[in-house]
């Protein structure tokens, strides 16, 4: 192909401009996964409510109604910038990546903007939820579990507004100041959901062994499922924050490949966890209730009359006819485990 068709452009422009489109189609892709995990989510919800449980299942329902429609109006607002650069200002001085960088403020990328900062306030909100639930009834107060993540969050949604003021407002001091809000706005919020997501897997891990000690290990797999998903939602979006920051430190034009699709990755992460809960396969806020009330199985053990007692008396094994013996568990050992967790 002759390489007189192509723009009188330098190569780290046309580098960022292959970047910025690539990340637009890379944000249509994740947007298309969010679509389908959306309609999941919501037919399950829809399908478990009824007029005695619809208060529980309608902040869930709401909540992801709201992001949907953020993530929606982001994906039309990046579209719609992208096909105002490539096609409908194409001969702008200095190309594509110029009209970025100059006409950020047009009101179509300040509805993308604005909608992503609400898609990242919110999924962080659901995290901070989540710690909540999880760490419900605990014996250490909640407001010193919860006080550096809060904080965490407090910090991130001020410096968001302080980036949404700087890329979508004439503010002198915003715009004349020489920090870029974007790098501490996204690391407050990846900072928050690792060290979340690491509270809440030390919270699971410590019902498991407290679990398994009293009622035998197989009693506590459903912990270990449980720390399993959050790890991989929140690395989800932690890789590809991790991976954007990296590249926009370095100044790398590539960087815009991820920030297409980071919001669209975070909501992908949360609706994954929404899903499991919804299948009853998450941890919910009568989890433990229904563990600790719950009844180890039936025993069968065929062999002659005997009878056995542990020394801490908290076992006992009958048998009567000789066909079958049942394992019956005293309530020292239900008590025991309540207090324990």
């Amino acid at each position: 192909m002759s390489s007189s068709w192509t723009p009188d452009e330098s190569s780290e422009t046309l580098l960022a401009e292959k970047g910025w489109l690539q990340g637009a189609v890379v944000g249509a892709v994740a947007y298309g996964i969010e679509v389908a995990l959306y309609f999941m989510c919501s037919h399950l919800l829809f399908q478990q409510m009824n007029r005695t449980n619809y208060k529980k299942h309608l902040p869930s329902l709401i909540y992801i109604i709201t992001t949907f429609i953020l993530s929606t109006l982001f994906m039309v607002s990046l579209a719609d910038f992208t096909q105002l650069a490539f096609i409908q200002y194409r001969d702008f001085p200095g190309g594509p990546n110029a009209f970025e960088n100059i006409m950020f403020r047009l009101p179509v990328d300040s509805l993308g903007n604005v909608s992503g900062f609400l898609m990242i306030i919110l999924s962080d909100a659901l995290v901070i939820w989540r710690c909540m639930v999880f760490y419900k009834g605990c014996m250490v107060p909640m407001w010193i579990i919860m006080f550096f993540p809060c904080l965490l969050y407090v910090a991130s949604t001020a410096i968001g507004l302080m980036w949404l003021l700087q890329v979508a407002t004439n503010i002198p001091y915003l715009s004349s100041t020489s920090i870029n809000y974007t790098v501490p706005f996204l690391s407050f919020s990846l900072a928050l959901n690792i060290i979340s997501t690491i509270i809440i897997v030390l919270r699971l891990l410590t019902y498991r062994r407290r679990i398994s000690k009293v009622f035998g290990s197989r009693y506590g797999t459903q912990y270990m499922s449980i720390a399993a998903m959050m790890i991989e939602s929140a690395a989800l979006y932690s890789t590809f924050s991790v991976a954007f920051l990296t590249l926009f430190l370095l100044n790398n034009p590539i960087s815009a490949t991820f920030i297409g699709a980071l919001t669209q990755v975070q909501i992908i992460s949360m609706l994954l966890i929404i899903f499991r809960a919804t299948q009853g396969k998450g941890w919910s806020q009568d989890t433990m209730s229904r563990v600790m009330t719950s009844r180890p199985p039936v025993q069968v053990i065929r062999m002659g009359d005997f009878k056995h007692t542990l020394r801490d008396g908290s076992k006992t094994f009958t048998g009567s006819t000789g066909i079958g013996t049942h394992a019956t568990y005293k309530s020292n050992d239900h008590n025991s485990a309540e207090a324990a967790v």
